[in-house]
């Protein structure tokens, strides 16, 4: 059975340049769905608007608008529009002579993929109309440039180039995945064909798969000049090299040998993560618990291939129990890396005085609250960030010679460990700054908090690990309040007496709404029964930052 085809038509000379003057006075009209571009055209005595060519379809061109996602998002339906259409060739899409193909695709834009455009390629709150519209709906002087401009062109050729890599590709990749890739990351697609597409060494399917397959892999988070110098530095090796002789396996490696180069510039790097030969410092959040020390410690010996940080890093609240003090001098001699202490300040006098490091007026601890009205809430928590996590960040800054409010540079990389056990997994977060990438070695090697302890009594039979957190944080359960009341009575006490000051101290009531207690019963600390044991790991778990009781 023949298959059915159907023309594809251009617009005529006289309705191409009839809606570029309407378009130059009304542009507004391109981005409403609803427009008539025929009623445009017989309001201005032009009757006669399309003529055939010779290039048909499989099937009407229909293509849905997209409803959702980003405007250089994968689109399936390209491919479908390409395979359609019947008679079109790389050079007859780029053949401008006398306007010819510049009309078909303005014809097809215009009267088959309006709306799919408008959804396509949205305008944002500062786009010039004018531009846009001319972008996107017509060509001009561009004979080896329609798959930068106009959008029946543009979905053609990314279509086009996604084919040829894929046929070339040996079932490495897909068509669709290549279109995704280049819907993404476009200046991929633009570079390969504005320097590639109407002949160079990228004619080859091959070549093209094997530079199209690195990109999607090895390549990932090239920037935009890293794409146009890979382009660059193959091109000239294809002057020496016959790449589209070489056998695939010398080829790729011969590809790969480029990117490892070009991704180790950091110019050529849009991710800093992505950036090769270059050893980020590494630094351990060092809280002095039971998960921290091990992980230290474990470190120091070379036991389960993990290899020493640079430094560890220990914030102090000034506010920790004795014996976390004194565990920390034993381990600062066991390591043999150093052990830095930073800090922003006494947490328990900020409380006292009702302010924070920053000097307002106000409380970072998550207290237990009752209003007047007898509503019962919980204080905004931000102890974690600003006593622990500031002052990590302000002291690798300064090491690292990162000027203050300033970006850093993208060779510069931190990996910062963070001792979380696999049974507490779910407080994994990543880094808030793009120049540190939060590690979790326990995790990674499985390792629950009875392991560590079982490892630390085995290797330090004489030892015990104190527990890492502030004498008076809301998040201890009972079993942590009795504790401390058995073993550091002291430490209790000043627990109790910072508890009563929360609502007994003027300047400590005064950066708080209603009654605060550190005890979640919201009862005086003094007078609680611990004869209760849950709430402090249930607590933690949503902890902001993930480096307390660790």
């Amino acid at each position: 059975m023949e298959m059915q085809q159907f023309p594809v038509f251009r617009l005529t000379q006289q309705a191409h340049d009839g809606l570029k003057l309407v378009a130059e006075k009304t542009p507004e009209l391109w981005f409403d769905p609803e427009t008539s571009f025929e009623e445009i055209l017989l309001a201005r005595g032009v009757s006669e608007f399309a003529e055939p060519t010779e290039v048909f379809t499989t099937s009407p061109i229909s293509l849905v608008p997209v409803a959702s996602g980003p405007p250089n998002r994968a689109d399936e339906q390209a491919l479908d529009f390409y395979h359609s259409l019947v008679g079109m060739s790389p050079s007859e899409s780029v053949d401008d002579t006398d306007d010819a193909n510049h009309r078909m695709w303005a014809w097809m834009t215009h009267f088959r993929l309006h709306q799919y455009v408008i959804a396509r390629w949205p305008t944002r709150s500062n786009t010039n109309l004018h531009n846009h519209v001319k972008a996107h709906w017509f060509v001009e002087g561009q004979r080896d440039g329609l798959w930068d401009s106009n959008a029946a062109s543009r979905t053609w050729w990314i279509a086009h180039i996604a084919t040829k890599a894929a046929e070339g590709s040996a079932g490495a990749f897909t068509d669709k995945q290549a279109l995704a890739h280049f819907a993404n990351n476009p200046e991929h697609y633009h570079t390969l064909m504005g320097k590639g597409g109407g002949g160079g060494f990228t004619w080859h399917p091959i070549v093209l798969a094997e530079i199209v397959r690195a990109l999607m892999n090895e390549a990932q988070g090239i920037s935009r000049e890293g794409v146009r110098q890979l382009w660059r530095r193959i091109n000239l090796a294809s002057g020496v090299l016959l790449l589209d002789v070489l056998p695939r396996d010398q080829l790729r490696q011969h590809i790969l040998g480029h990117v490892s180069d070009i991704m180790s510039v950091p110019e050529f790097v849009s991710d800093r993560k992505k950036l090769r030969n270059r050893r980020p410092l590494t630094a351990l959040s060092l809280g002095a618990g039971v998960q921290s020390t091990v992980l230290a410690l474990m470190a120091e010996k070379g036991d389960y291939e993990l290899q020493r940080p640079d430094l560890a890093i220990f914030a102090d609240t000034g506010w920790e129990t004795p014996a976390v003090y004194e565990h920390l001098d034993w381990l600062e001699e066991k390591l043999n890396y150093d052990v830095v202490r930073v800090s922003a300040g006494n947490i328990r006098e900020s409380i006292l005085s009702g302010t924070n490091p920053e000097g307002r007026n106000f409380l970072d601890i998550p207290v237990f609250l009752t209003g007047a009205d007898g509503t019962k809430g919980v204080a905004t928590r931000q102890c974690t960030r600003v006593y622990k996590l500031d002052p990590i960040r302000a002291y690798l800054r300064e090491r690292l010679g990162i000027p203050p409010k300033r970006r850093a540079p993208i060779d510069t990389q931190v990996e910062m460990w963070l001792g979380i056990s696999a049974d507490e997994a779910i407080r994994q977060k990543p880094s808030k700054d793009e120049w540190i990438t939060n590690r979790y070695p326990l995790i990674e090697r499985r390792f629950s908090r009875a392991q560590l302890l079982n490892w630390f009594a085995e290797n330090y039979p004489d030892r015990d690990l104190p527990s890492s957190s502030c004498i008076g944080c809301p998040f201890h359960n009972d079993s942590m309040w009795k504790h401390l009341k058995d073993n550091a009575p002291d430490s209790f006490q000043d627990a109790v007496s910072v508890d009563r000051a929360l609502r007994e101290n003027p300047e400590t009531r005064g950066a708080i709404k209603g009654k605060a207690y550190l005890h979640r019963s919201r009862i005086p600390l003094a007078e609680v029964d611990f004869s209760e044991t849950s709430g402090y790991q249930e607590l933690m778990l949503e902890e902001c930052e993930g480096l307390c009781g660790i």
